[in-house]
């Protein structure tokens, strides 16, 4: 097992593939600027801002998944606000849990009869403190 975002695993095996690419985490920190007198403004440290990450994965039928449930599984986890944790390699990612911003499918092949067979997901996720 690669690691874990919620109830959804990263794996790869000879029967399934379940994994994500183009792993983006930023992080930033909060200051305030305060004017001073014919001198430039003093800056003060405020505190962490929350990181944000952002990746693809890619669901194909044939790598032993099925993309249409993946997909739901994902944007429930987005629509209901759910917090998750996010660890990678046994690593938690980041210094809490994360929520789930925007889910962006890519619906890559359909079949006749509607059978989604491979659908992109990119997924933009923020920490929740």
């Amino acid at each position: 097992m690669i690691g874990y975002f919620g109830s959804v695993t990263f794996q790869t095996s000879d029967k399934k593939l379940c994994t994500f690419r183009n792993l983006k985490r930023a992080a930033s920190s909060g200051f305030s600027d305060h004017k001073r007198y014919r001198k430039k403004p003093e800056r003060e440290f405020e505190g962490p801002g929350n990181q944000t990450v952002s990746f693809e994965m890619q669901f194909i039928a044939g790598h032993g998944v099925r993309p249409w449930a993946m997909l739901q599984k994902i944007i429930k986890i987005c629509e209901n606000g759910t917090v998750c944790p996010f660890v990678l390699g046994g690593r938690k990612v980041g210094d809490g849990k994360w929520t789930i911003d925007s889910v962006d499918a890519d619906y890559k092949e359909v079949w006749n009869r509607g059978e989604l067979v491979s659908v992109a997901v990119n997924v933009t996720a923020t920490e929740y403190h």
